[in-house]
């Protein structure tokens, strides 16, 4: 009977159960289900609209001139490499002189307005740390934000550049320069396709700056360098025969090239102007969205 008892009562002790433990294993990139995330990346959109307008108020907080630097800045910059342009030429007469520094001027605005969409977008995740921690949204809306804010930064400039042509116009009259043409309903379809391309490249440098922290710096040179290569101080008639095909290797070549023909010549872009905007636009946003969505998950970790 004891035995038994004993017996019975040992059965009855619980013995302590096995711990859990749960294991993190490393994942592969992968990309999350394109049509829920973009449903809501537009369901969000007024969130990316109110931290643009936000930062762009923030940025001149304390300047007096305020924005007027969004206009000043290229403006300036833009006198600089007219003189600069001139004097490498041995000068330019009062006819042409006008011609050059007004393709100058609107290279300049859209080369600015392509960079910091480029520029601003690469930073946008590394600066947005703490919304990425403490929110649940998609990422993509930091780079968005940082487009509408560079595009709020552009469009000021389009006004400058028609004051300087009318004012140059008056001193010069004999220079041929379209101020009111059927062509110039190009221009928003020319704009919008940079800025397109800008945003898918923003993309691509947003999830480089995440893993290598160097890369807005690098950016810096590169899209100096990026300048001098497009047809912003020289003219697209002058690459001939096989040389062409630097205008069209470089992203923001075809655009800034049709950019010159309908501000300048008052012409529609050729077809292949056409063909090689619509190819970088489509490898820009593949490329980008591809890059970016399927490392998104990865950001909370790394920033």
């Amino acid at each position: 009977m004891s035995a038994a008892g004993s017996d019975q009562k040992g059965a009855s002790v619980k013995r302590p159960s096995t711990p859990l433990i749960q294991v993190f294993e490393p994942h592969k990139a992968q990309t999350p289900p394109l049509i829920p995330y973009i449903k809501e990346f537009w369901e969000r959109r007024a969130f990316a609209l109110e931290l643009a307008r936000f930062a762009d108020k923030a940025e001149y907080l304390e300047s007096k001139l305020g924005k007027a630097w969004l206009v000043l800045n290229p403006l300036f910059l833009s006198l600089v490499y007219f003189l600069l342009v001139t004097v490498l030429r041995g000068g330019a007469n009062k006819n042409t002189g006008l011609s050059t520094l007004a393709h100058i001027l609107i290279g300049i605005f859209m080369f600015y307005f392509a960079q910091n969409i480029i520029s601003d977008g690469a930073q946008s995740i590394t600066a947005g740390g703490r919304l990425i921690l403490n929110q649940a949204f998609p990422r993509a809306l930091l780079p968005f934000s940082s487009s509408v804010r560079a595009f709020g930064q552009f469009w000021p400039t389009i006004p400058t550049y028609f004051a300087v042509v009318l004012i140059g116009k008056a001193f010069y009259p004999k220079t041929v320069i379209p101020l009111a043409d059927w062509n110039y309903l190009w221009a928003p379809l020319i704009i919008a396709a940079l800025a397109i391309t800008a945003f898918g490249l923003s993309l691509i440098f947003a999830v480089m700056n995440v893993y290598f922290r160097d890369t807005s710096k690098l950016l810096t040179y590169t899209t100096r360098i990026w300048l001098y290569g497009s047809p912003v101080l020289w003219k697209p008639e002058m690459l001939h025969g096989w040389h062409r095909l630097f205008l069209y290797i470089n992203p923001l070549g075809p655009t800034l090239a049709a950019t010159y023909h309908v501000w300048i010549d008052g012409v529609r872009p050729s077809n292949a102007e056409f063909i090689g905007m619509g190819v970088w636009v489509l490898m820009a946003m593949a490329i980008g969205t591809y890059f970016f969505t399927s490392r998104e998950r990865d950001f909370a970790v790394r920033i």
